[in-house]
């Protein structure tokens, strides 16, 4: 578990640096109210390479000389020029980056990233223990004060996520834009996507707070509000792939897909042993009676 969550940090770790240089554009670029993507995560958003710089929003390295073409737009080189290298010495770019980096867009996208492995986290465990062919593998692991530390994490990652969006003065959303769903007014996000994902924190915050509550409280009840979790998830998903910046990635998104799918084929899968237990129960107990 411990060399899984690292290996997301380092991955989370690259898109945050890729991305830094993307503040980096000189001339002005028109978004028509769009996200800001970085495709090829080179420092140079997508509509910057197609507006200004002539290059390739696909191709990290468009003339192929080994240098990405933020960096040589950094530099001052060429990056449509092999013969044009942007070998310029490492301190002079961190000079740059240092003077312009959007520490908060930064922040939001690697809070939303952790917030989503945390939930991935406490989802997998909670199927994967009530599902017959991973329990072996999950029980030696698993405990619920576990669980819910996970859900924990994850509830404090998508509050960091969400309120970093605050402190960002391009944004310039309030209050309300960040905690009301179908509120926002900000041309930079639909606010329907948005919705999505602002009600799957409160789902969220609920379950985690009754779960630390559960001796309190009916356990009927506390069922019934854990039936939440997949719905939850299910927003989760479809707020980070509609409105998620790195998903526009090839390789981010189909990471995002594909371990949601997982969840998703677990989750079928518990439930047909679910329903293949009850059946054989009620039969056990038809003959019994006979």
């Amino acid at each position: 578990m411990k060399k899984f969550l690292v290996v997301i940090f380092i991955f989370s770790t690259g898109i945050f640096f890729a991305a830094r240089t993307g503040a980096q554009e000189q001339a002005p670029v028109d978004y028509n109210g769009e996200v800001i993507v970085d495709s090829d995560l080179d420092g140079l958003t997508d509509k910057g390479e197609q507006q200004i710089y002539q290059t390739d929003p696909g191709n990290p390295d468009t003339d192929g000389d080994g240098y990405l073409d933020g960096t040589e737009i950094i530099n001052g080189t060429d990056p449509l020029d092999a013969g044009n290298p942007g070998n310029v010495a490492a301190q002079n770019v961190s000079a740059v980056l240092e003077g312009e980096t959007p520490w908060i867009w930064y922040l939001a996208r690697v809070a939303g990233i952790l917030g989503f492995i945390f939930l991935w986290l406490t989802v997998f465990l909670g199927l994967s223990i009530r599902n017959p062919i991973l329990k072996k593998m999950i029980s030696p692991i698993y405990s619920f004060d576990f669980h819910c530390f996970m859900a924990a994490l994850a509830v404090f990652w998508a509050l960091v996520h969400g309120t970093s969006l605050l402190l960002d003065p391009k944004l310039g959303f309030s209050l309300k834009d960040a905690a009301v769903p179908f509120f926002s007014q900000t041309i930079f996000v639909n606010p329907n996507y948005l919705a999505f994902g602002i009600m799957a924190f409160y789902m969220m915050a609920i379950m985690t707070a009754t779960s630390y509550l559960k001796k309190y409280i009916n356990h009927k009840f506390w069922r019934v509000l854990h039936f939440l979790n997949p719905l939850a998830f299910i927003f989760v998903v479809f707020h980070g792939y509609t409105i998620g910046t790195d998903m526009k990635n090839f390789y981010a998104g189909s990471a995002f897909l594909f371990s949601s799918f997982l969840l998703v084929l677990i989750y079928l899968s518990s439930l047909i042993f679910a329903v293949i237990r009850r059946f054989q129960k009620v039969s056990s107990e038809s003959n019994y009676s006979l």
